[in-house]
């Protein structure tokens, strides 16, 4: 009990801080234009984001942790190639059409070396043209890396499409397939359903399951919705009268939240299973109506044994763990943001983003980034999961592709289930 309670208080805290240079070299990399920042002794990299949360998201965090890694960087490393680390940022409001403008700004006017950590994927869409066709004539040559998005739309993978643009987190699919891989081997001949958004990150969702399930006729309820309205119960009752016994939900935080509850409150209570972007607390938190220390423990009792995956230490639970501690000095000495896991992604992120900049100090270009990028295989960021590592190729841009399979414990903590899995 005393347990219980002391790692209850732990997912509260954790909750309550949440609510470019010149042309082609000798590698063959395709020309770019000249950016004076990286000869004038710093390295400028552009980032937007909803930095004052007038798009009601708490992303500002990333940018300021990742500003607090690079002044440590720039401050006890040396900087990268004996340059200064000039992160350049503005504030997209979650909007498509104000991050289009300021990532325009950033490359045109700041002259940025490469964009960094783009959030959205739908926002993205309308951004990543640019980036890899700056002067839309159709010849890609002139694009400016794209590196390491936060959105994890599997069609980033399209290196034809989208030559200079590399995903960081782990891709919807991936997360499908190490989890229908996980209910296959541990729920076998258990019927399945999916609640899935109809949109590009449910479709990878649905997608992703229908390929790796080991007996797809298991499939028996495949349940869209449309994440602007909010009554999802005709689904719910579908799945429940086609007698699925594994739900798998394509969902945001809200309607997770949701579905379990209504779930929950007809007598319906399937295995659940939920993608990564669902952080427990919060669902927890929206399950129960606040973040009271009483309300996340009601909230954390109904999400007891739901099934998700991880690829980051836990804030939470690994606190004691050396890198944690470091990523702890860190922020509180470069005036970074409360550590949370919106704190861990941002310095795995830096840390990926230095790696790369360090690979191309003898040709420190645009398209010298690019090529840096694409070579990175087996490089750990100090805050991933055991297991996981960074492996790309000039044909593979997706960074991150295995999780770790675990279940949501009765007090908020997550219970690891074997070891890390690769979607193949």
């Amino acid at each position: 009990m005393r347990r219980h309670s002391a790692s209850l208080a732990l997912v509260v805290a954790a909750v309550l801080v949440l609510a470019g240079a010149c042309g082609s070299g000798d590698d063959g990399a395709p020309a770019s234009p000249s950016v004076s920042a990286s000869s004038a002794g710093e390295i400028r990299l552009g980032m937007t984001n909803d930095l004052a949360g007038v798009g009601k998201t708490p992303y500002g965090a990333v940018t300021k942790a990742l500003q607090a890694y690079f002044a440590k960087v720039n401050q006890e490393d040396g900087g990268v190639c004996g340059r200064e680390i000039a992160p350049v940022v503005e504030d997209d409001q979650y909007s498509a059409a104000l991050a289009l403008e300021k990532t325009k700004k950033l490359v045109e006017q700041d002259q940025v070396l490469a964009v960094l950590g783009a959030f959205n994927t739908t926002n993205h869409q309308q951004v990543a043209p640019y980036l890899n066709d700056p002067n839309g004539d159709g010849n890609t040559a002139d694009g400016v890396p794209d590196l390491f998005l936060s959105t994890g739309w599997s069609g980033w993978g399209d290196v034809q499409k989208w030559p200079w643009t590399i995903g960081y987190i782990p891709d919807y699919t991936t997360d499908a397939r190490v989890q229908a891989r996980y209910v296959s081997q541990n729920f076998p001949g258990k019927t399945i359903g999916i609640l899935y958004e109809n949109d590009a990150f449910g479709q990878d969702y649905l997608s992703g399951l229908k390929g790796a399930l080991a007996d797809p006729a298991l499939l028996v309820s495949e349940q869209p919705y449309d994440p602007l309205e909010p009554d999802i119960g005709p689904q719910l009752l579908s799945m429940q009268q086609d007698g699925v016994e594994v739900v798998f939900l394509a969902t945001i935080p809200e309607f997770t939240a949701r579905a379990i509850f209504e779930s929950h409150s007809k007598g319906y209570r399937p295995q659940f299973a939920m993608s990564y972007v669902n952080a427990p607390a919060s669902v927890a938190a929206a399950l129960a109506g606040g973040n009271s220390p009483a309300q996340l423990e009601a909230g954390f009792k109904e999400l007891e044994g739901t099934l998700s995956t991880a690829y980051l230490l836990s804030a939470i639970e690994d606190v004691e763990d050396p890198a944690m501690r470091e990523h702890q000095r860190i922020m509180g000495t470069y005036d970074g943001p409360p550590v949370s896991s919106l704190s861990v992604y941002a310095q795995s992120l830096g840390e990926l983003a230095v790696e790369t900049l360090k690979r191309s100090c003898d040709n420190l270009s645009r398209g010298g980034v690019l090529r840096a990028a694409e070579l990175i295989q087996g490089f750990r960021p100090s805050l991933l999961a055991a297991g996981i590592e960074v492996d790309l190729g000039p044909q593979d841009h997706l960074s991150i592709q295995a999780l770790q399979p675990v279940q949501v414990r009765a007090d908020g903590t997550l219970k690891k289930l074997g070891e890390a899995a690769r979607a193949q």
